[in-house]
């Protein structure tokens, strides 16, 4: 990414290279299929981990407490199927929406390994060892990006024309969100990083657009 200008086809540009760098590193990864699985795999845990949780907790919990209510009988068996997908509908969107972004977090030592060496293998240029300090400090960040898009999500849910007036923003920060992980590697400070975010604001919107759409947002 390069700073962009407010000339129209700079900005164009700038937005072409954040919404074409999934793709770019995806064809990255055919050549290094390790990283891949690498990164795939916390996901993938997570993933059956939380099917588990929704199978046993979630749908028998809130199936029953509907029977208890009388709202569902298990007379109607057409209805209580209908309330069973639409259970997992909803449990599935909710992953498909946090489930990366949590994943995310609670992996981060993994992904700021394959961060620092799929850069340093794309850019033939080494970053600063890695200590332990620096996992910490990319942990709590990582942990504090999470819990202000869990707030992000939930405040453009419950209020009205909210996503209209924050959609951009949101975008703009799931997108800077991913380029920070290597911009902190590089033992950037968090003004440059967000400078760097702001002159890089289309890409980092158009790189978030990704984060909107379900499984594609996971690889």
């Amino acid at each position: 990414m390069v700073p962009s200008g407010l000339n129209p086809q700079t900005l164009l540009a700038n937005a072409r290279i954040g919404f074409l760098s999934p793709l770019d590193s995806l064809r990255f990864m055919r050549r290094k299929k390790s990283l891949l699985v690498m990164g795939l795999a916390p996901y993938l845990v997570a993933f059956c981990l939380y099917l588990v949780l929704v199978a046993r907790y979630v749908s028998p919990l809130l199936t029953g407490f509907l029977v208890e209510k009388q709202i569902l009988t298990l007379a109607t068996e057409g209805w209580y199927s209908l309330v069973e997908f639409l259970i997992w509908f909803l449990a599935l969107m909710v992953f498909a929406l946090l489930g990366p972004s949590i994943v995310n977090t609670l992996a981060s030592p993994l992904y700021d390994l394959i961060a620092a060496k799929t850069y340093e293998s794309a850019k033939k240029v080494s970053l600063p060892e890695i200590h332990f300090e620096q996992f910490l400090r990319s942990f709590v960040g990582e942990c504090s990006k999470a819990a202000l898009w869990l707030m992000v999500t939930f405040l453009l849910a419950a209020t009205p024309f909210a996503t209209i007036l924050g959609g951009p923003l949101a975008l703009w920060f799931m997108g800077w969100t991913h380029v920070d992980r290597t911009l902190n590697l590089k033992s950037m400070h968090l003004k440059e990083r967000l400078i760097f975010g702001f002159l890089n604001a289309p890409a980092c919107m158009a790189l978030g657009l990704w984060a909107l759409v379900p499984v594609v947002n996971t690889v």
